[in-house]
């Protein structure tokens, strides 16, 4: 297993040429072999598409299925120290977006999976952001863009997709979570909430006693800060479960409480990896682990074969 992302009521492995896990125990292998070092991929809400991608290289692999739709690049610079960006999102009208940056690390673009046209089109200069982990929110109203700014500052973006088809300059502003100015606010990761909030990890390293991790929510619509609260230790990828909780994927899945930070339930025999921002050269890949924050649960690969966790509603 290379790979692993939830397709409806199965598993999948788009890297492994497709193979499909279902809860029940069976699986059925389509036997392709996609015969290049692709490590990781994402795959569409409907499961018609997937994005078969080097983490830490600059190529790309859109599949309809397991047939081959066309090759996709991105820049090279900097492209061995952070993730390939890139995410995919079906509307209700069966279109699908294709997110990711072909030309240049900071310019985002929004494709129409089925045609390949560019819908995002234009000239301007770029504002110098590294985009990496991006995501789309459930409804595909929003974008966001966990990655960095030079020298490294970890920071998150989020546009209105809306906005950007309508006007593509947009995708050169956004809405920066980050505090330069401050120097030492570090937004780390994050992820959709309910009515359009944001949940974030951030770090301040000005902090007295050394660098504190926290987790809050800001609202979109708002454009504020609505909590923020410290954490026991340090957060990484997250997926929201609801109002109360989030699952953060740093070493090992845990339960983490909103209101407080407080770890509430761990799983330590499960190794998620040591990830924290999109920059993570320096450390080991990530075990493959898949989150359905719809259905509150999450799926992680082990030598033993795939391990599903459920949470139970509220």
């Amino acid at each position: 297993m290379t790979s692993l992302c939830w397709s409806g009521e199965a598993l999948v492995d788009p890297v492994g040429g497709g193979v499909r896990y279902h809860l029940d125990g069976t699986c059925f292998d389509p036997h392709v072999n996609f015969a290049y070092r692709f490590d990781r991929a994402v795959v569409s809400p409907d499961g018609r598409y997937s994005v078969l991608y080097e983490s830490l290289g600059t190529t790309g692999l859109l599949l309809e299925g397991t047939r081959v739709m066309r090759q996709l690049q991105r820049d090279f610079y900097q492209a061995n120290v952070f993730d390939y960006p890139v995410a995919l999102h079906t509307f209700p009208s069966g279109r699908t977006l294709l997110a990711h940056c072909p030309d240049s690390y900071c310019v985002l673009e929004l494709e129409d999976v089925a045609t390949g046209e560019r819908l995002t089109k234009r000239t301007n200069d770029a504002v110098d952001f590294f985009h990496s982990r991006l995501q789309f929110s459930p409804d595909g109203r929003y974008l966001s863009s966990a990655g960095w700014i030079w020298h490294p500052v970890d920071a998150v973006s989020v546009f209105d997709v809306s906005r950007a088809l309508e006007d593509p300059t947009s995708l050169e502003k956004g809405n920066l979570l980050a505090d330069t100015e401050e120097g030492g606010l570090f937004f780390m990761s994050a992820a959709f909430g309910a009515r359009d909030t944001l949940v974030f990890v951030r770090v301040d390293e000005s902090a007295r006693d050394g660098d504190t991790f926290h987790l809050g929510t800001y609202s979109l619509a708002e454009r504020k800060v609505l909590s923020d609260v410290p954490l026991e230790e340090p957060a990484g990828p997250l997926m929201v479960v609801d109002a109360a909780h989030v699952v953060d994927f740093f070493k090992h899945p845990k339960l983490v409480e909103r209101a407080t930070g407080r770890v509430v339930q761990r799983w330590e025999d499960l190794d998620t990896g040591l990830a924290l921002g999109s920059i993570r050269h320096h450390v080991p890949a990530p075990p493959p682990f898949a989150m359905d924050p719809a259905n509150r649960r999450f799926a992680v690969g082990t030598k033993d074969g795939i391990e599903v966790i459920t949470l139970a509603a509220p």
